[in-house]
C-alpha cells in the first residue's frame, strides 16, 4: 500500500486487534438487505487509525447510531497487520461491510472480486475528491472505493541554515542539489540532504517529474517504463546525490523515513523528503527546532512537474455485506466534512475531498506555516498504476533493490532498470 503507506504514525502502537461495539451491546440487529437503513454493520478501520484517533472514530460511530435509530455500528479497529486480515477475510468469506482500507489495496481487493462498486464512471467524482485519490480507487475504468485521507510529501529544510548561506527554498531539483551543497559546505558536520534509500516513496516518484512513466497502459495490457530514458536519469540523479555529490551519510542507502528524520532531529541533516508524519517526528525528538524548519512544496524535475505520491485511505464496501444500505448510509455519513475533518486532524493526514481539502488549507490545521506546503502540494499528486496485482511489486522489494544496486556501484542504472523493468512486468502479468 499505502506507502501504507508507508504513512504508519505513532498512533498505530494498537496493533492487537479490537473488536468494539459502538453502543455497547453484545448481540446486535439483524441485518437487512432490503435496502431500508436499518441494522447491524460490521465496520473494519486500518491504519493509520490508532489510539489517538480511535475515541474519535467511536463517537462518530454513536452519533450515527442517534442519527439513525434501529442501526447498530460494530467497530474492530486492526493493527499493522490489516492487509494481512483483510486477505484472510476476503478467503474466508467473513467480510465486514465497511472497510478503511490502504489506498494501494483498493484494486489488489477489487481484483479479487471483493469490493462492491461505487462508481461506474470515475469520472463523476471529479470535483469532489483529489484526483490522485480517485485514481487510486480505480480498476478497469470503474470505481471501487471512496476516498478518505491522504498523505503527501514535501520538501523539509533548516531555515536558518538557508537564510545564514542566502538561499531561497528550492523549487527545482537542479536547485536542491545546489542547496544541500552549500548548506554543507557551510555547516560541518550537517549532510546538505537526507538521502531514503530504503523506501521507495521518498524518490519512486522523480520518475514523474523527469517526464517519465512508472508503467503505462495499452489495450488493457500494462508494461513497465522503468527502463525509459527519463526514469534512468531520475535514479541516476538521485543515486548521486549519495555516491557523486556525498550529501549524505553512506548508510542513508538503508534508510526509511524514520532515519532521516532522526537525523534531521539531531541536527545533521539540512534538507529532506518528508511527509506531515516525518516532520511531527522531528518535532516529537527536538521540539525546540521548530523555529528553524520550513517546508516548501516538492521540487520540479526536467519534466516540468513536482508530482509526488498520494498515500492515504479509502472507505470501502465490501461485496459481502448484507446490509448494503446501512453501509452506503454510513459511508457517507463519515464523509461529511465536519465528520471527516477531526479523523484526518488526528492522524496528521489531508481528508481526500475537496471541500474538507480546502478548509484545511485555509483556516485548518493545514493553514499553519509548517503545514501548508502539505496542503498545496495534494493537488500535485499521483497514484500508482491501476493495477490490481501492483502488490507483488511492492512484495518484491524490487524497486528498492534496483536504487540500492545502483547506489553501492553493483549495477549501472541502465541494468538496474532494465532489470527492474523485467520484474516489474513479470508482477502485473506482463513478459
Amino acid at each position: 500500500m499505502q506507502d501504507r503507506w508507508r504513512i504508519l504514525t505513532a498512533t498505530s502502537a494498537a496493533a492487537s486487534l479490537l473488536l468494539l461495539s459502538a453502543c455497547g451491546e453484545d448481540t446486535p440487529a439483524p441485518a437487512t438487505g432490503s435496502g431500508e437503513v436499518t441494522g447491524a454493520i460490521d465496520v473494519w478501520m486500518g491504519d493509520p487509525i490508532g489510539a489517538t484517533q480511535q475515541p474519535v472514530v467511536i463517537q462518530l460511530a454513536k452519533d450515527y447510531e442517534t442519527a439513525h435509530p434501529g442501526t447498530k455500528v460494530n467497530l474492530r479497529f486492526l493493527g499493522a497487520d490489516a492487509h494481512k486480515t483483510y486477505l484472510t477475510s476476503i478467503a474466508g468469506g467473513t467480510v465486514p461491510c465497511v472497510a478503511l482500507i490502504g489506498n494501494t489495496w483498493s484494486p489488489e481487493f477489487a481484483g479479487l472480486q471483493a469490493l462492491e462498486p461505487i462508481a461506474q464512471d470515475p469520472a463523476s467524482m471529479q470535483g469532489t475528491y483529489t484526483q490522485s485519490m480517485i485514481d487510486s480507487t480505480v480498476l478497469d475504468g470503474v470505481s471501487y472505493a471512496v476516498p478518505y485521507d491522504t498523505g503527501v510529501r514535501a520538501l523539509i529544510y533548516r531555515k536558518d541554515l538557508f537564510d545564514k548561506a542566502g538561499l531561497a527554498a528550492p523549487k527545482t531539483w537542479d536547485e536542491v542539489l545546489t542547496s544541500a551543497t552549500a548548506v554543507q559546505k557551510a555547516n560541518e558536520g550537517v549532510s546538505g540532504f537526507g538521502i531514503v534509500g530504503g523506501n521507495q516513496w521518498y524518490w519512486l516518484p522523480m520518475i514523474w517529474n523527469w517526464g517519465g512513466e512508472i508503467a503505462t497502459n495499452t489495450g488493457g495490457a500494462w508494461t513497465a517504463k522503468v527502463n525509459s530514458p527519463e526514469a534512468i536519469a531520475a535514479f541516476t540523479f538521485y543515486a548521486d546525490l549519495l555516491t557523486k555529490h556525498k550529501l549524505s551519510p553512506e548508510g542513508a542507502v538503508t534508510w526509511q523515513g524514520a532515519d532521516a528524520a532522526k537525523a534531521f532531529a539531531l541536527g545533521q541533516v539540512g534538507m529532506m523528503v518528508g511527509g506531515s508524519w516525518d516532520l511531527k517526528t522531528i518535532l516529537a525528538q527536538n521540539p525546540g527546532m521548530e523555529a528553524q524548519l520550513a517546508t516548501t512544496p516538492m521540487p520540479s524535475g526536467p519534466g516540468g512537474n513536482n508530482d509526488t505520491f498520494a498515500g492515504g485511505s479509502n472507505l470501502a464496501i465490501f461485496k459481502g455485506c448484507t446490509n448494503k444500505a446501512t453501509a452506503k448510509s454510513f459511508v457517507d455519513f463519515m464523509m461529511k466534512t465536519d465528520n471527516l475533518v477531526p479523523v484526518t486532524t488526528k492522524i496528521g493526514l489531508l481528508p481526500a475531498t475537496t471541500d474538507a481539502l480546502e478548509k484545511e488549507r485555509t483556516t485548518g490545521s493545514f493553514s499553519a506555516p509548517l503545514l501548508k506546503a502539505y496542503a498545496e502540494q495534494a493537488p500535485n499528486t499521483r497514484s500508482i498504476p491501476a493495477v490490481s496485482t501492483w502488490g507483488k511489486v511492492e512484495g518484491t522489494g524490487a524497486i528498492v533493490n534496483a536504487m540500492q544496486s545502483i547506489m553501492n556501484g553493483q549495477k549501472t542504472a541502465e541494468a538496474a532498470m532494465q532489470e527492474l523493468a523485467g520484474q516489474i512486468d513479470a508482477a502485473i502479468g506482463q513478459q
